[in-house]
């Protein structure tokens, strides 16, 4: 496309940015995503997002670069970006419907039938069917090639038993990306299918994990004779761990690229409590604001390498590892600048500086764990020695568990 036809985008999508999505400093200061006191808050945050992504959707912000026969608007990688560019202070986060979207839709074009592409992605991007994740499993987290939920083929129909854990906003699910057993007679990557589970049917339970922060947005699911139908395998049968693969390289690289804004409200907090000259708080303050600008650096050459159809200039996982050490020195400067007043519920900055501590947890296990991350890195990235396996050519049926 000629320059002038990115001007004229651009001028269009800030435009419409200002008439029709509020700037988040006309919000609340110090809002905050994840502190949910209560269901009822809890509730109308998921609606709030669902309604945003349909907006965005509708004037066609999401879903820009999809193909138009997936619903999609067809537009160029270009178009992303100067989206993001000049949406930066507005309140366009659409919570889980962004993670899911991110993890989801790039399986889904690559592994996908003509018809599954064409019954799900409309409803994905557009936020009218929400979406889960249903992975992990109290026994398989770290080493999620050992799930154990799992699938019998009965006639065209899979059969499926087991439990999973730590899925975000399934209690609001219409649909889950589900990794079931389905031949426990071979290596344990293998013999795993991923399903497009239908999550309103009899034998789903979920249940929803209340955090120390007060919100219900993980769950466990318990899965007790639900059915999914063949045409629903997402690849191919016992062939899974390939598109659960892709689905999770994009879960680390969009947990990677949520740097969001707290170096500004860290800055801001500490002028309005008077400690912005203190030499310690100020050292602190610059250690905080360098890191996330090195963090979207590195996310924008990885961005831009996926646009191109190219492989990541960085590994992911350093950029998931930056993240959760990010998160830790927020939380921890955050609490420090408040001392007593950081754990008073009453007080709109003491609540984000509590959300910003916990955080650290959810981004130091979500899209895979801390350790596992480095184990990727020394093997993958540096050519360590790989970690001896006990398993390695074991059938999955064989393996002790415990």
């Amino acid at each position: 496309m000629e320059i002038n036809s990115e001007d004229e985008y651009r001028l269009e999508t800030s435009a419409w940015l200002a008439e029709n999505i509020d700037l988040i400093e006309e919000k609340q200061p110090f809002s905050t995503l994840h502190w949910m006191p209560s269901r009822g808050r809890e509730n109308q945050h998921h609606l709030d997002c669902q309604q945003r992504q349909k907006k965005l959707y509708d004037a066609g912000y999401a879903g820009v670069t999809v193909p138009t026969e997936y619903g999609g608007h067809g537009g160029e990688p270009w178009m992303q970006r100067i989206f993001r560019e000049e949406a930066a202070g507005y309140q366009v986060h659409t919570g889980f419907f962004n993670s899911i979207i991110s993890m989801t839709l790039p399986a889904l074009l690559k592994h996908g039938t003509e018809e599954q592409k064409k019954t799900h992605i409309p409803s994905l991007i557009s936020g009218e069917v929400s979406w889960c994740q249903l992975f992990s499993e109290p026994g398989a987290g770290s080493d999620l090639a050992g799930l154990a939920t799992r699938a019998e083929l009965d006639g065209e129909e899979f059969v499926i038993h087991g439990q999973k854990v730590w899925n975000s906003a399934a209690m609001y699910a219409d649909m889950g990306i589900l990794l079931v057993r389905t031949n426990p007679d071979a290596h344990k990557h293998e013999g795993i299918t991923f399903l497009l589970f239908d999550m309103k049917q009899r034998g789903v339970e979920v249940r929803p994990l209340i955090q120390a922060h007060g919100a219900g947005h993980f769950a466990e699911v318990f899965i007790d004779g639900a059915k999914c139908h063949v045409s629903n395998v997402l690849g191919e049968v016992d062939k899974g761990w390939g598109p659960a693969r892709a689905v999770m390289s994009n879960e680390s690289a969009m947990i990677g690229g949520a740097s969001g804004d707290n170096p500004q409200q860290l800055i801001q907090l500490a002028q309005e409590l008077g400690k912005a000259d203190e030499p310690v708080i100020r050292q602190k303050l610059v250690a905080v604001y360098v890191r996330n600008k090195l963090l979207k650096i590195m996310s924008g050459k990885i961005s831009a390498a996926v646009r191109k159809g190219m492989s990541p200039p960085i590994h992911p996982s350093i950029v998931k590892l930056y993240v959760a050490h990010n998160r830790r020195l927020e939380g921890d400067l955050a609490q420090w600048l408040l001392g007593a007043a950081g754990v008073v519920v009453t007080n709109k900055a003491s609540e984000w500086a509590m959300e910003l501590l916990h955080a650290r947890y959810p981004i130091s296990i979500g899209g895979g764990t801390d350790e596992v991350h480095r184990n990727n890195l020394g093997e993958q990235a540096l050519g360590l020695p790989r970690d001896i396996r006990v398993d390695r050519g074991i059938p999955w049926k064989d393996i002790p568990k415990g």
